[in-house]
C-alpha cells in the first residue's frame, strides 16, 4: 500500500503553519461546489439552445450589416450635404471624402470586433482568398453588405427629403445642376468612358484591398488598435488622390445598395445612364481587389516569409553543428 503524501508546510512571519491554496481550494463547502456547478450547467444549457446557437451564427452578419449601415449612412449624408448646402466644389469634395474616411472607421469601429468589419463584398472575397475567411460564409457577408448599404442610403434620404424638396423643386434629377442621385450611386464623369472608368475603380479597389492587407497584417507594421482609423484615412486619402474620375466606389455595395435605394425617388434610369454604367462600380472592384490582394502576398508576404524560412533553416543548421561538436 502506498504511503500518502503530506503537503509541505510553510510559516509566515509570525510563525503559524500556512497550507498551499492548492489543499484549500479542496476545502471548499461541497454545498457551494454544488450550486456552481449547477449554474454552470444551466448556463451551458442556455448556450446550447436552437436560439442560441443561431444568434451566434448570424452575429457576424448583423455585425457587417449595420457597420455597412453606418458606412453608407455617414457617406450619402455628407454627399447630400455638400450637394444641397454649397456651391463650394472644392470644399465639397474635401468634405465629402472625410465625411466617407470618418463613416467607414465608424463601421470599423462597429462591426470590427465581431465580423472583422470588410462592409466591402471585395474586401470579402480578398479574405476568402488569402485570409482565411471560410468560402461558404461568402455569400452571406455579400447579402449583408448590399442589404446594409440599401438601408443607410435610405436613412440618408430619409434624413434629406424635405431638405432636396426646395433644392430641386420636388422634381428629383439624375444629372444638371439640380441632380442629386449621384450622393447615392457614383457615376463616372461625363467625359470619363466606362473603360477608362473600370481602371480606375479597379486599381483604387487594389489600392484599398492592399492598404487593408498592410494594415491588418500582424507580421508586417500593423496598426493594431489604431485600425478603424487607419482604414478610414485610407479612404479618405484615395477619395482625394484619384478618386475624381469616377467618385471614389471601390466597392460594390457601397454602390449597387444606394443605387437601388435612389431608383425608388430617381427611376430605373440611375441603372442605365451613362452608357448603362451600374456594372463597372460593381465588377472593376472586384477585380481590382484580387489583384490588390495577390500583389500583397505574392511580393510582400512571400519575400518576408522566405526571409523567416532561411532565418529558421540557418539557426537549425547551426543547432546541429553545436550538437555534433
Amino acid at each position: 500500500m502506498s504511503t500518502p503524501v503530506t503537503p509541505s508546510r510553510h510559516f509566515d512571519s509570525e510563525g503559524k503553519s500556512i497550507v498551499p491554496s492548492r489543499y484549500t481550494r479542496s476545502r471548499t463547502n461541497p454545498t457551494d461546489r454544488a450550486g456552481e456547478e449547477i449554474e454552470f450547467a444551466s448556463q451551458k444549457g442556455i448556450r446550447n439552445t436552437w436560439f442560441s446557437r443561431m444568434r451566434i451564427f448570424v452575429a457576424p452578419y448583423f455585425a457587417e450589416f449595420i457597420g455597412t449601415a453606418v458606412f453608407v449612412l455617414m457617406g450619402c449624408g455628407s454627399n447630400l450635404t455638400y450637394t444641397v448646402l454649397t456651391t463650394n466644389a472644392q470644399s465639397a469634395w474635401l468634405g465629402a471624402a472625410f465625411g466617407w474616411g470618418i463613416g467607414l472607421m465608424l463601421g470599423v469601429f462597429v462591426a470590427g470586433g465581431v465580423s472583422g468589419a470588410m462592409l466591402n463584398p471585395a474586401v470579402a472575397l480578398s479574405f476568402a482568398g488569402y485570409r482565411g475567411l471560410p468560402w461558404i460564409q461568402v455569400p452571406f457577408y455579400f447579402f449583408a453588405e448590399f442589404a446594409g448599404a440599401f438601408v443607410g442610403a435610405l436613412l440618408a434620404y430619409a434624413c434629406f427629403a424635405h431638405s432636396l424638396d426646395p433644392f430641386d423643386g420636388y422634381n428629383r434629377q439624375i444629372s444638371g445642376p439640380f441632380g442629386s442621385a449621384g450622393a447615392f450611386g457614383n457615376f463616372a464623369r461625363p467625359f470619363i468612358g466606362n473603360g477608362a472608368a473600370f481602371l480606375s475603380e479597379a486599381v483604387g479597389t487594389g489600392l484599398l484591398v492592399l492598404g487593408v492587407f498592410a494594415i491588418t497584417d500582424t507580421n508586417n507594421f500593423p496598426a493594431r488598435s489604431c485600425t478603424p482609423i487607419a482604414i478610414g484615412l485610407l479612404l479618405t486619402g484615395l477619395a482625394l488622390s484619384i478618386g475624381y474620375p469616377t467618385g471614389y466606389s471601390f466597392n460594390p455595395a457601397r454602390d449597387l445598395g444606394p443605387r437601388c435605394a435612389a431608383a425608388i425617388w430617381y427611376g430605373a434610369d440611375v441603372f442605365t445612364f451613362h452608357g448603362s454604367y451600374t456594372w463597372v462600380p460593381v465588377a472593376a472592384p472586384m477585380a481590382g481587389g484580387i489583384l490588390g490582394a495577390t500583389a500583397y502576398e505574392f511580393f510582400i508576404v512571400s519575400r518576408r516569409a522566405l526571409v523567416e524560412d532561411n532565418e529558421s533553416t540557418s539557426v537549425s543548421e547551426h543547432s546541429s553543428v553545436s550538437y555534433e561538436e
